[in-house]
């Protein structure tokens, strides 16, 4: 058998092979019961039933004799005539079915005692001349009765034979049905545990080595290539093993090249974090400190002295340290590059300033591995910015004056202290006028931002309640709205709770937005501002249906100098920027949303004073 399909066909006909001897055992046992219960059918029963029917022939023909001595000569001949016939015809019957010893004479005896019965009732009925009663009476006491009672006990004994013969019978097969019954039940458990043993030595013998191949296989993907299976048969389970072996001195040869692969991978990318100019630091999930590269060395000290032990313990700098915890607890990182995500650290004899960036690492099944934070170097830019926000102050600074001047003469010419001008020398004369206005509101709001950057402006913080800051705002540019035709509409909540602002700086912010709003909506437009308070924030929303940003400049709306092409010129592109920063130095936020040609929605988010709103 050198394949398994023709192993598994083999045992299957060897059960149907067996159990085909239980059913044929039992099916002779059964036949052969069957044959003597119909033996005793046949020859037995035949018997009895003619008895019966000559002792009941007898009974009916004595009858006769005695309704003779009764009078009723008719009836009896009558009887006798109808009677005789039966009885002849069941004697033959047992004549004719002699199935037991000693069953023959009774028979003869039978047929002798019936022709002298017959010739002794043909007398008493119809002899001539007839007797009289009193005759009558006493032959059939002294003759008739007798041979009746004798023939009939005849037919008695032949009744009690078969009888008997019938029980003896019934023994014998309910013997040989007990026989049938544990033969049967003997060959049943003799197949059944021949099978069972047949079929255990199958399995084991088909089972064992795929186990084994499932056991291998289970250690292969366990990472132990070296696994090899010892079966040497020529059916499909030999064939599979040794497909099995193949496979594995295979995956062994890729895994050994994958993993010179990884290897070296990991080699580059350990030299490539090791000679990074800036410094690296790798935490695991639990915020424990697990690599640090050689410019992180250059800082915080040795690598060896600090892998494994909490960012806390090895890393001083406070920044560092809040970052890659709220990373790890918050499972995000801002990507932001304010103030917030510098750091400024003693290297050698200088202080450097680092833009520090925390990010997450994760595994394909999106578990938290660890954070890696990197530091990158930004001392020389943190200089330029500096340096460029000094040129920039200085500049707006001495440029003030002679603008200031020059507005101051254009007014003058306008006024005609010099003279009446032609109407070309006034149209020039008022180009000149915007110009040196849109010139000195520029000069004014870079000065502004320069001071807010270097912290000259700080907010000076009051408790205000928030519907006085709209009010204001809305009566400062309610003039504008009406001139160009826009309306203006107001939505404040009751009961507002307090919030810590300086009131001229969030008045800027509010009259800016609207100012904005209301220059970008076109004439019969709409600009709405609400006021709400939520979840211990306070909004003020700025709504128009003018023009729109488009999506390409979202992103940049609140940067220096950004104007959105095809816009309504009005200023520099710097009162967005200046917004931004006011409400960033209350704590707050401020977002916008908008789709092109359908108007656009900036959201000024403060936080409510003491955390506490009021119930609405």
């Amino acid at each position: 058998m050198n394949n398994l399909r023709t192993q598994l066909l083999v045992s299957h006909l060897l059960l149907i092979l067996l159990m085909l001897a239980v059913m044929g055992v039992a099916s002779i046992n059964f036949f052969r019961l069957g044959r003597s219960i119909d033996r005793i059918l046949q020859d037995n029963y035949k018997s009895v039933i003619a008895a019966q029917d000559m002792k009941e022939a007898l009974e009916r023909m004595d009858s006769s004799a005695t309704f003779f001595l009764a009078g009723q000569v008719a009836k009896a001949r009558k009887q006798y005539q109808t009677h005789w016939p039966r009885f002849q015809s069941a004697y033959h019957i047992e004549a004719n079915n002699i199935t037991e010893h000693g069953e023959q004479a009774i028979a003869d005896d039978i047929g002798w005692k019936s022709t002298a019965f017959r010739l002794a009732v043909e007398k008493l009925l119809y002899d001539d001349p007839p007797m009289t009663t009193h005759q009558a009476r006493t032959y059939y006491f002294e003759r008739l009765e007798p041979a009746f009672l004798a023939l009939k006990q005849r037919a008695q004994d032949v009744l009690n034979l078969n009888q008997q013969a019938i029980l003896r019978a019934d023994a014998k097969a309910r013997g040989e049905a007990r026989r049938a019954t544990w033969i049967s039940l003997g060959m049943a458990a003799g197949a059944f545990l021949l099978a069972f043993w047949f079929a255990s030595r199958m399995i084991r013998y088909a089972l064992v080595p795929l186990g084994k191949l499932a056991y291998q296989a289970e250690e292969i993907g366990a990472g132990r290539m070296n696994q090899r299976i010892d079966i040497r048969r020529a059916d499909e389970i030999g064939a599979l093993a040794e497909s099995f072996n193949r496979m594995a001195e295979r995956l062994q040869e890729a895994w050994f090249i994958e993993e010179q692969r990884l290897h070296r991978a990991q080699q580059m990318s350990d030299a490539a974090l090791a000679n990074l100019f800036d410094p690296v630091i790798v935490t695991d999930a639990k915020g424990f400190i697990v690599y640090m590269n050689q410019a992180g060395e250059g800082i915080f000290g040795e690598s060896s002295q600090i892998t494994g032990i909490p960012i806390m313990s090895g890393i001083r700098e406070k920044p560092i340290i809040e970052a890659v915890d709220r990373a790890i607890r918050q499972k995000q990182v801002s990507v932001s590059e304010d103030e917030a995500d510098m750091v400024t650290l003693q290297v050698g004899d200088a202080r450097r300033t680092f833009r520090m960036r925390v990010t997450l690492m994760h595994d394909d099944d999106d578990s938290l591995l660890g954070t890696v934070t990197v530091l990158e170097d930004i001392t020389h830019l943190h200089t330029l910015d500096r340096l460029k926000t000094e040129f920039i102050s200085v500049a707006s600074h001495e440029l003030r004056t002679p603008v200031t001047s020059l507005l101051l003469s254009v007014q003058l010419l306008q006024e005609g202290a010099v003279g009446e001008l032609t109407p070309e020398q006034k149209e020039i004369v008022a180009a000149q006028h915007d110009d040196l206005v849109r010139l000195e509101r520029m000069m004014r709001d870079l000065l502004d931002i320069t001071r807010l950057e270097s912290g000259v402006m700080t907010p000076r913080l009051e408790l205000l309640p928030p519907r006085e800051l709209i009010e204001t705002a809305i009566q400062t540019v309610a003039s504008q709205a009406k001139a160009k035709g826009v309306r203006l509409n107001s939505e404040i909540s009751a009961n507002l709770s307090d919030i810590q602002a300086d009131r001229t700086q969030m008045t800027r912010v509010l009259v800016n937005l609207m100012n904005n709003a209301i220059r970008h909506t076109p004439i019969e437009g709409q600009v709405s501002i609400v006021l709400m308070q939520k979840n211990n924030n306070t909004f003020f929303i700025v709504n128009d249906t003018g023009t729109g940003i488009p999506e390409d400049y979202l992103p940049h709306i609140f940067e220096r100098f950004v104007q959105v092409p095809g816009a309504t010129r009005g200023g520099a592109g710097l009162g967005l920027s200046i917004a931004q920063t006011i409400v960033e130095a209350h704590g707050g936020t401020i977002s916008v949303d908008s789709k092109l040609g359908q108007g656009s929605v900036l959201t000024v988010t403060l936080p409510i004073a003491g955390g506490q709103e009021r119930s609405q």
